[in-house]
């Protein structure tokens, strides 16, 4: 039978276009574990004998809020890296501290640190550093500390002309209420390690952060308490909750004084994606996340390359305090590495395995930079670095 010239045209523009087409949507495709590229593009240098630690940045003032890493002394440091103001926060006065590690700027003109005690309450200054209010803490029973230099536990944001604070307290909850042995994988429903602080109000409100498609919540499998770490866009009032197993973290909207879930997005990495979690597991033979970060329209999510068990089982089979064998700790050194998964808004578009500098992630910037302290130099002083990186995009 003839075809009409027609018919053979309207067929032949079809094929032409749907292999133009798929042509382009497989040129255009990005894998979620290419290895992203990031740049240097501008550095901090801050003159101090003691070592100090980035809290936070305001970018109205273009200012810094540091720390020395050990005592109460804060800095104020403008863009370029020039100290403005030092203030000796730490102490018994009624204007100071006992102790502290963790600060933020609150609103344009105030500031905020998180006491370092059994209670955990939040100390507000002034614009001239003059302690105007001391909440209620957040802790109910103290289990667990762990203070770390380069990640902040909680974050400021403003709801309805107030300001809020919202951050993890694994110590959530009373260990008399919650067995360990007898709840099993019902913790992930119960336990709320996220908290709202309604300052006004002085009023605490828990959240539970397990994200509700996390898969051990979801098919009720005990991995033990998995506590999230959780980061804080308040461009977006979103807050991502990101638990140390698995390979997911879930997202919610902040509203009121409430956390309503969203979704929860699943990531992938080459050196963790064979492991699969479960009870009792060394935090040094699982790839375990560590931290999540927001920068601008991203977040960097990281974690740390394991041990391999049997080298780990060695070392603990020579002695019980194998941690301090100096080839235990030259181990540590080979194995045990920083790795980083990208995300932007709800995909993952990449991974990082070595930053462009030596050093570790100190905090994320609203315009989408990253902020590197940098490792201690064998020649110079530079302990004090400070480097900024973007990802470079094509």
């Amino acid at each position: 039978m003839n075809k009409s010239p027609f018919i053979v045209l309207t067929a032949l523009f079809a094929t032409v276009f749907f292999s133009c087409a798929e042509k382009e949507t497989t040129s255009t495709s990005t894998s979620p574990i290419q290895e992203l590229q990031f740049e240097v593009v501008d550095s901090i240098m801050v003159d101090l004998l003691e070592q100090v630690t980035i809290l936070d940045y305001l970018p109205s003032k273009d200012q810094y809020l540091m720390k020395n890493n050990r005592e109460g002394r804060v800095f104020l440091v403008s863009g370029n890296g020039e100290i403005q103001e030092t203030h000796e926060l730490g102490g018994e006065g009624p204007n100071q501290i006992m102790g502290f590690m963790e600060g933020r700027f609150y609103g344009e003109s105030g500031y905020v640190f998180k006491e370092l005690s059994m209670e955990m309450p939040y100390h507000i200054y002034d614009a001239d550093f003059q302690k105007i209010r001391k909440t209620k803490g957040t802790v109910k029973d103290m289990m667990s500390l762990n203070i770390t230099y380069n990640k902040q536990s909680f974050a400021v944001y403003e709801d309805n002309g107030e300001y809020k604070i919202v951050g993890e307290e694994p110590n959530s909850f009373s260990a008399a209420d919650i067995n360990f042995e007898t709840i099993g994988a019902d913790y992930y429903n119960r336990v709320n390690t996220g908290f709202i602080l309604d300052v006004e109000q002085d009023s605490v409100y828990y959240l539970n952060v397990f994200p509700d498609d996390w898969s051990f919540k979801k098919e009720q499998k005990w991995v033990g308490s998995s506590d999230a770490t959780l980061s804080f866009d308040p461009a977006t009032n979103t807050l991502s909750s990101l638990p140390k197993m698995g390979s997911q973290f879930g997202i919610y909207k902040l509203e009121g004084n409430t956390a309503v879930y969203q979704k929860t997005v699943s990531v992938s990495h080459p050196e963790r994606d064979d492991y699969e979690a479960a009870l009792g597991l060394n935090g040094l033979v699982y790839p375990g996340f560590s931290d999540i970060k927001a920068f601008g329209s991203y977040q960097i999510l990281t974690f740390f390359t394991p041990m391999p068990e049997d080298i780990f089982n060695g070392f603990r089979a020579k002695s019980e305090e194998y941690f301090r064998d100096p080839e235990f700790n030259e181990a540590v050194a080979k194995y045990v590495q920083r790795r980083y998964i990208i995300v932007k808004g709800d995909q993952q578009i990449g991974i990082l395995n070595e930053l462009p500098v030596a050093g570790v992630v100190n905090l994320g910037l609203p315009d989408g930079t990253l902020l590197i302290k940098a490792a201690d130099g064998e020649v110079e002083r530079d302990y004090n670095l400070f480097y900024k990186v973007r990802l470079v995009e094509d």
